[in-house]
């Protein structure tokens, strides 16, 4: 598969790789893409989570002042394919996009959606990667530039990072800062691509090396259950901490109150009572 330098791109979603990859294209060249995200709320909030971090998070306001973004609640609807069809756009690129794309999207662009994904599929398909990992203790990052199918993550491979190791003290941030380095370099590669013309060698996914991991939600699910072992207390506090919420836990003064937890770390106790072999520090 060639794709022409005379493709049209829409970049659908938000974040650090989506402003890069806006001015890759430009840098080789390339078409100048139109972007399309979702409502300006939800970019206010990763703002806000982020702290305004450039190595985290870029917001899609800075590409206001160069380029017409798109603000939409539905990537199926027929004003986004009247968008594309007035923009001319042949291929699309999703990036942390929130959006799913449906047979519509799908049929219209088979095979000419990509997305890039921060893990080494088929391994750890689905969402809350880094959450997982730290719970797992795997600490490194990856990424995969694919196809978007009907089935979610199991679209043929484009370009794909090797594992690279980071700091077992490492939070879901520092997971996030690392991949997106990854990211760069997919997203380089992948211009270049189009830019030199290159044929572009397509691998399939082996399903026997599948692996889903189901979306985390750390404002609901990430109570702390302080009867597990202190180790894996330690690991899930962190594998909620920033950008995300926080793990918590709730006490009693006058009423019940909230307490979110961001770092902890286990240390093992001294005495041979069962209940106080061991505890954790937390971070608060």
């Amino acid at each position: 598969m060639i794709i022409s330098k005379e493709s049209k791109f829409a970049l659908v979603g938000h974040g650090y790789a989506l402003y890069h990859l806006y001015h890759e294209f430009l840098k080789h060249n390339l078409k100048e893409p139109i972007i399309i995200t979702h409502k300006k709320k939800f970019h206010l909030r990763d703002i806000n989570e982020s702290n305004n971090n450039k190595n985290l998070y870029r917001d899609i306001f800075e590409l206001e002042e160069k380029t017409k973004v798109h603000y939409v609640s539905d990537i199926n609807s027929q004003q986004i394919l009247d968008i594309l069809k007035v923009n001319k756009v042949t291929h699309i690129f999703s990036i942390s996009s929130r959006f799913i794309f449906k047979d519509r999207i799908l049929n219209k662009f088979k095979n000419k959606i990509f997305n890039i994904h921060g893990t080494l599929l088929p391994e750890e398909r689905g969402s809350g990667t880094y959450t997982y990992r730290i719970m797992n203790k795997k600490y490194f990052c990856a990424a995969t530039i694919h196809m978007i199918e009907k089935n979610l993550d199991k679209g043929n491979i484009i370009l794909q990072s090797k594992k690279k190791k980071i700091s077992k003290k490492s939070l879901p941030i520092d997971f996030i800062i690392n991949t997106n380095k990854i990211y760069m370099d997919l997203i380089k590669k992948f211009s270049k691509i189009i830019s030199n013309k290159k044929k572009i060698n397509i691998k399939i996914q082996k399903e026997v090396n599948a692996s889903y991991l189901p979306r985390f939600y750390t404002d609901r699910m990430g109570a702390i259950n302080f009867q597990m072992d202190g180790r894996f207390i330690e690991s899930f506090i962190k594998s909620c901490s920033k950008p995300y919420s926080g793990a918590f836990c709730y006490i009693n003064y006058n009423k019940p109150l909230k307490i979110k937890i961001f770092n902890a770390k286990f240390i093992k106790g001294h005495s041979q009572h069962p209940f106080s072999v061991s505890y954790t520090h937390l971070t608060l």
